[in-house]
């Protein structure tokens, strides 16, 4: 039984969910992750993180162009010509970017979603209660138990039962599980020529700038939107591989204006998806103004924040592990981030 059809077992009396997030319990503020230790070296080992990557000077190219070749696997881009297969196929997203009419190749938001949010938001549920309710499904109980023990939540022990686990979690940690139970079916629902292995990577980064957007929000009653916005921001790639499985035989190009189109046409697909799933207004916005506007432009704090986080997500998937030398460009909240998923994510 997989872990979503636990959780739906589970939903009982839900009410309707609020907007509310309390930050979680593993994120460090901006402040605290800028004087945490340095990032520690990639350890080159089965179990290490590994770059997909060998860059000389990771954070001053665009980003955007190399995680799309990463996910087709091409290596070094060239400055060569688009060719009439590739336009076709940025085409077609553009045009299914611009369509407000249904279509399978768009993902629906998960209909359980709300109330799989309100089950752990409850006031009525206590910690005793809630591992009541969980403990007659042993996967669940499994994976809650793993996740408490993940760096991410630095409990300090070790977590070897249910009770433990939900009180280490808590409500902030609970919710985080819920809506990522929910999100992932649409990241392994399709395995074509490249959705197969790509999709797994694109999960990768959604969990990683959802993650670094909660903590780069300064405003604590912000940090639920700001964690959606994560969670949609590169949903549109997903579409993008359903629409390269389908029609695009060649080998992936390796031409630099195919990867900037293809990152383009993909994150106006994220916008469009988030309209579509009626996620918040400032959410929708952030994500059309990270699609069409440069680094650097004027927008309001939620833009700037997954700007921010989704760039560094991106160098994170890409090149973990990073000695800190490496991190002296990056701006006091860049490099807080960075060191954040290292201490969130490593393995």
């Amino acid at each position: 039984m997989d872990l979503l059809t636990s959780l739906l077992k589970l939903l009982g009396r839900a009410q309707a969910p609020d907007t509310g997030f309390v930050e979680p319990a593993g994120l460090l503020s901006p402040a605290r992750a800028a004087a945490a230790p340095p990032a520690r070296p990639a350890v080159r080992s089965a179990a290490g993180p590994v770059p997909v990557l060998d860059v000389p000077r990771p954070f001053e190219g665009n980003v955007n162009r190399h995680f799309t070749a990463a996910l087709l696997g091409v290596g070094t881009l060239r400055a060569s010509e688009v060719g009439s297969a590739e336009r076709r196929i940025v085409e077609q997203l553009e045009e299914l970017a611009g369509d407000s009419r249904a279509s399978n190749l768009v993902p629906r938001l998960p209909v359980v979603l709300p109330r799989l949010i309100a089950l752990v938001r409850r006031d009525d549920v206590s910690p005793r209660d809630l591992a009541e309710r969980l403990s007659s499904d042993p996967t669940l109980v499994g994976e809650l138990v793993r996740l408490a023990n993940s760096p991410r939540y630095r409990t300090g022990r070790d977590i070897a039962d249910l009770q433990g686990a939900v009180i280490a979690l808590g409500q902030r940690g609970l919710m985080q599980l819920v809506i990522s139970a929910a999100m992932r079916p649409i990241f392994n629902a399709q395995q074509g020529r490249f959705s197969r292995n790509a999709s797994t990577r694109v999960w990768d980064l959604t969990e990683r700038c959802s993650h670094a957007c909660a903590h780069l929000c300064s405003n604590a009653t912000g940090r639920f939107q700001a964690y959606l916005a994560g969670m949609a921001a590169n949903i549109g790639l997903i579409t993008a591989l359903r629409v390269l499985d389908a029609d695009y035989w060649e080998q992936p190009s390796d031409a630099e204006d195919f990867h900037d189109a293809l990152a383009r046409a993909a994150a106006k697909l994220s916008g469009r998806i988030a309209r579509q799933w009626e996620f918040p207004p400032t959410v929708c916005r952030a994500i059309d103004q990270g699609a069409v506007c440069p680094p650097g432009t004027a927008g309001g704090e939620l833009s700037e924040v997954l700007r921010t986080a989704d760039r560094i997500s991106k160098w994170h998937v890409l090149v973990p592990g990073l000695r800190a030398t490496a991190l002296q460009g990056l701006d006091d909240s860049e490099r807080g981030c960075y060191i954040e998923l290292e201490c969130a994510f490593s393995r």
